[in-house]
């Protein structure tokens, strides 16, 4: 156990107790909402709950620190908006006339999370379940948390879009682990952009597990839908319409769409009444025909007509055929019309025979999703696009997020010694790695323990990197001899960057890959009538200046509207975000 009173609660890591978090920025008087488990609260004497991450129709997900362990943890609380009440001692209590909804979850919130605790430590794309327990009239899954960002945010950071040659072998772990889940029956019913984690190892991992009624629309809990990715049975048009492995085809086969053409499909409740998707010419050259025919295959917007399963999904993907999809505007033909044929298990049977693909039109269609060309080759992302640069040999440093969370994994007292002993251990070399990839690090677990025992700025390595150990490398020690470690804050200072001319948005991304903190990013609207509408037009402190990775930068948007057309002839769209505060903070998660 450690001393839990300098951890930041917003990332778990050791501050120091420092009233603004100088590695997120996070200002320790913060409080979760008042429905939500207070900041600093024991859960069953072992988890400290932080800050709220997330909440849906199911629940609540916090950050939070596991004291026994000595890790960081996400802690999910089963809450359903609408059905239960926070009580003043935390408890939580059934409102009334909610009992049955209330209790028939909580049953299958167990269910699903005893599933997924037998199961996760076993397939590669899901993070390990710590414990399951029930706990102050409610239930809680507790489950390991490692430095990652969502597929949204890392396909947002490096070009909007992946070719097939570097999608491929991240989406074929998911395809084997989800069908490792549909055959102990759980369905995800959310796979999306933002439930998928990229991970500082370059893995794909699935979060965001529900249970059905929070995924369903008109159910007795406020459904958690993601536009684009949901299937058609998950609107609850048709009641008889059940979910299954086919419906998380179609949420995986919508997120490789949006990975590759780099917008996510056109809802399935609008394709409906209008199934028009088109993919242009230059996409559909760049793509194996057969892949097209994949994804066509697993967005059909009936189930009988979808790909059934994730076994046929893979066959789709891998194997290689000289049948394209055909350019149509029809849902599906003659033979896919009527009722959806069922196999055996209940599941969808797509009927034999051609079929007529309504959802992607491979041909030509000008002016739809012109997307860049510039595409960074994978290896860089996880090297260092993703998360930070490490510095170059010519002496250049790039920016890096904030560091990865501090678990001590020991506290053994064992010192180095400069010659090798009988039975000694080489100490490896940590310089220029991640500390949440040496933790993890099976190699290392059983021989030796890691301890983060400060922070310093270093010209030679990037924020969150180890920058100094000891003992130093190749240093001959005893088992479980403790390695303390320094964790970079990157170069004391960086140029802010010249962002005048981009929009809100692309200049908040701008920022971020500069280093700076996203709560240390301001925006301020300031009127020129003199300038071009809704882009930046200054900042503080001015472009070029050196400064802290840590200080403030305050970016000024005109909000200047001009008329629909100018004198000049030319006409601005108004596509920035709106404020009613004159200084806004852009949350961009």
């Amino acid at each position: 156990m450690r001393n839990t009173d300098q951890l930041c609660m917003n990332c778990m890591n050791d501050n120091g107790g420092e009233a603004v978090c100088p590695i997120c920025g996070h200002d320790a008087q913060t409080q979760n909402n008042a429905d939500a488990l207070p900041v600093r609260y024991w859960l069953a004497d072992r988890y400290l709950i932080g800050c709220e991450l997330d909440r849906n129709g199911e629940g609540i997900t916090y950050i939070g620190w596991d004291n026994e362990e000595d890790a960081v943890v996400t802690v999910r609380e089963y809450f359903p908006a609408g059905l239960a009440q926070r009580n003043g001692d935390h408890t939580v209590s059934i409102l009334p006339e909610k009992e049955y909804s209330y209790n028939e979850g909580i049953l299958e919130f167990l269910e699903l999370s005893k599933k997924l605790y037998t199961m996760s430590s076993d397939l590669p794309c899901l993070l390990p379940v710590v414990q399951v327990m029930e706990h102050g009239g409610t239930a809680y899954r507790v489950t390991k948390s490692i430095s990652s960002i969502s597929l949204r945010e890392f396909l947002l950071r490096n070009g909007g879009t992946l070719k097939w040659e570097q999608t491929r072998p991240l989406f074929l772990p998911l395809i084997t682990t989800l069908k490792n889940l549909h055959a102990a029956g759980v369905i995800h019913r959310g796979l999306s952009p933002e439930t998928i984690m990229v991970g500082r190892d370059g893995k794909l991992r699935i979060t965001g597990f529900c249970i059905r009624a929070a995924r369903t629309s008109r159910s007795d809990m406020t459904a958690q839908l993601f536009p684009g990715f949901a299937a058609i049975e998950q609107y609850g048009f048709d009641q008889a319409t059940k979910d299954g492995p086919w419906t998380d085809a179609y949420g995986l086969a919508a997120t490789l769409f949006r990975v590759l053409m780099g917008n996510p499909p056109v809802e399935a409740n609008q394709r409906v009444t209008n199934d028009t998707m088109s993919v242009p010419a230059k996409l559909a050259e760049s793509l194996p025909p057969y892949v097209l025919s994949a994804l066509a295959n697993a967005l059909q917007i009936l189930p009988g007509d979808r790909t059934a399963n994730m076994d046929e999904f893979r066959r789709d993907l891998m194997q290689s055929n000289d049948t394209a999809p055909v350019l149509s505007s029809s849902s599906a033909s003659n033979e896919t019309k009527g009722k959806s044929k069922k196999g055996k298990d209940g599941a969808p049977k797509k009927p034999k025979g051609n079929r007529r693909y309504g959802l992607i039109a491979a041909g030509v269609t000008t002016g739809v999703l012109l997307l860049g060309a510039l595409l960074i080759i994978l290896p860089i992302y996880f090297r260092g696009g993703l998360f930070g640069t490490a510095q170059n040999e010519s002496g250049d440093t790039s920016s890096v997020m904030s560091i990865p969370s501090e678990q001590q994994v020991g506290s053994n007292d064992g010192t180095g010694n400069s010659s090798r002993p009988e039975h000694s251990y080489p100490v490896p070399n940590l310089l220029g790695k991640m500390y949440s990839d040496v933790t993890a690090n099976l190699d290392y677990q059983g021989t030796f323990t890691f301890k983060v025992v400060g922070k310093k700025f270093s010209n030679r390595y990037a924020r969150g990197m180890i920058c100094e150990q000891s003992p130093a490398a190749d240093t001959g020690v005893k088992r479980d001899t403790e390695i303390q470690v320094y964790i970079s804050l990157g170069s004391e200072t960086v140029s802010i960057p010249s962002i005048a001319g981009l929009d809100r948005d692309d200049a908040y991304i701008r920022l971020l890959e500069t280093g700076f903190l996203k709560d240390n990013i301001h925006f301020i609207d300031r009127y020129d009538d003199t300038k071009t509408p809704q882009v930046v037009i200054q900042t503080e402190p001015a472009a070029g200046s050196k400064v802290s990775l840590d200080d403030s930068v305050t970016v000024y948007i005109n909000s200047y509207k001009a008329p629909e057309s100018s004198s000049s002839g030319e006409t601005f769209t108004n596509n920035a975000p709106n404020t009613n505060s004159p200084t806004t903070v852009v949350p961009q998660n």
